[in-house]
């Protein structure tokens, strides 16, 4: 049996997907891009989606944040 170090697996993919999009970028190709969109005030969620915004940025992508308060009714983007 093997153990595996998530955090070790984590940085290294993340290193790979930093060289990948440089890549792209010397091609002269788009950046992968994460929007996400958070609605109301959810403690958790705003934990989540910081922690993919964070992974993003460490992997080269870039990252918006779209947030509405929990009262609004439709969304036209």
């Amino acid at each position: 049996m093997q153990i595996l170090d998530g955090k070790k697996a984590s940085q290294a993919i993340k290193d790979e997907l930093k060289i990948e999009v440089a890549q792209l970028v010397a091609e002269g190709k788009k950046i992968p891009h994460l929007a996400a969109i958070l609605v109301g005030n959810n403690g958790a969620s705003e934990t989540y989606v910081a922690a993919k915004m964070k992974a993003c940025e460490e992997a080269g992508f870039k990252s918006s944040l779209i947030t509405f308060e929990d009262s609004v009714s439709s969304i036209k983007l």
